[in-house]
């Protein structure tokens, strides 16, 4: 009786093994069949330029260098803001934009992310070398003299004399309207929409309740927080 008993228990442990694998396969099949497709990973590089206040350049660098990786850490500048500039692998720009802005403002909750420091403001001159013209042929597009007609209006003034442009309405302008796309713009509309929002952001809490909500109206109803 005593190895009747022994081989009963290993039967059933034997039928619960086996429908333990049953199960588990099932389950590794079920989790195969839902599983999402692999992403590209690409690596981005861009800077973040921000104001840490109350924090010297000396003790700023340890207190980031202990906490992010992959950053590099410049200025401050004559107005005390500070550039971070990360290195980082994502599926896309924007999914590395929000990595690097999550892990900022976790090292540093007091700073204020002012922008991505990005050439989004050009002259003239910053327009013909970016567009591959020369400065009179941009001159004579400003102008309306030569093309169709329509260029963007300045953005505003450097100077007396210096106009500037945003660089994200002149790449539009030059793809749509002469049908000649400008390089390295894939993410310059996004990078204009993301440092307005960190405008906003910094402004907000000088606004006060139905300012903030004509601000949220003015803005598509998919982004409008009130």
């Amino acid at each position: 009786m005593p190895g009747k008993q022994c081989w009963d228990v290993s039967s059933l442990l034997g039928q619960q093994l086996s429908a333990e694998r049953r199960l588990r396969s099932q389950e590794n099949r079920q989790f195969h069949y839902t599983l999402p497709p692999l992403q590209t990973m690409s690596n981005h590089t861009f800077t973040l330029l921000f104001l840490a206040p109350g924090m010297g350049i000396d003790e700023l660098s340890i207190h980031l260098y202990e906490r992010i990786d992959d950053a590099s850490l410049m200025g401050p500048g004559s107005d005390g803001t500070c550039l971070l500039e990360f290195d980082r692998q994502a599926a896309s720009f924007p999914d590395a934009l929000a990595m690097a802005l999550d892990e900022l403002r976790s090292a540093l909750p007091e700073a204020t992310i002012l922008r991505v420091e990005e050439y989004d403001l050009a002259t003239m001159g910053d327009v013909a070398a970016r567009a591959g013209r020369t400065a009179e042929s941009v001159r004579l597009l400003v102008n309306g003299r030569r093309g169709p007609g329509g260029f963007p209006p300045a953005a505003g003034r450097l100077g007396a004399r210096t106009k500037v442009w945003r660089w994200t309405d002149v790449a539009e302008w030059f793809e749509q309207t002469l049908g000649e796309p400008l390089s390295d713009t894939a993410d310059s509309a996004f990078i204009q929409a993301f440092n307005d929002a960190l405008e906003i952001r910094r402004l907000a809490s000088r606004l006060g309740k139905r300012e903030r909500q004509v601000v949220a109206g003015a803005l598509p109803a998919e982004l409008a927080v009130a």
